[in-house]
């Protein structure tokens, strides 16, 4: 199965490794679906979500290019909250994001961490989207990367968008 992960490139050297997770507990108090006590890997279903998830964080107007990477990771390897008896609250969705929405990577690692050794594991939990009702992020277990594969595949000039002709 083929996710997409997306990084800002400002200036300086162009690095980008598509399974580094150190960012989803760099402060001030974690992510969407993570606290700063949770690493956790984020990823989303599709090209356009992961680009957008970059575009629309403080910031965008100093970005010069979006580099996109796909992560290939096992097929059948993600689990839906349901099916790890994780309910998201309902404030999931909520800017600014609401403290009890960032368990759920914590949750999903637990979740994992109890099923029986030898047990088919998901490496990944997909959620929904804030950005978008038809799409999903995923959230990958980093402790499974060695289980990943990961290339940048595309590198988008972000100028366009902030330029605006008349």
């Amino acid at each position: 199965m083929k996710l997409y992960r997306a990084r800002a490139w400002r200036d300086g050297p162009v690095h980008f490794d598509p399974l580094d997770s150190a960012a989803s507990i760099a402060g001030p108090k974690g992510w969407r679906f993570n606290d700063l006590s949770t690493e956790i890997l984020y990823a989303a279903q599709v090209e356009a979500l992961a680009t957008l998830e970059v575009a629309v964080r403080p910031g965008w107007e100093t970005i010069q290019l979006v580099l996109v990477a796909t992560i290939d990771i096992p097929d059948g390897s993600l689990a839906l909250p349901e099916e790890l008896d994780i309910a998201l609250p309902s404030n999931w969705n909520a800017r600014p994001v609401a403290d009890d929405s960032r368990q759920i990577a914590r949750l999903f690692l637990n979740a994992i961490a109890r099923m029986p050794a030898g047990s088919d594991r998901p490496a990944g939990l997909r959620v929904p989207s804030v950005l978008s009702s038809t799409d999903f992020n995923v959230l990958l277990d980093p402790a499974r990367k060695a289980d990943f594969k990961a290339a940048i595949t595309n590198r988008i000039p972000f100028n366009t968008l902030r330029t605006t002709g008349s």
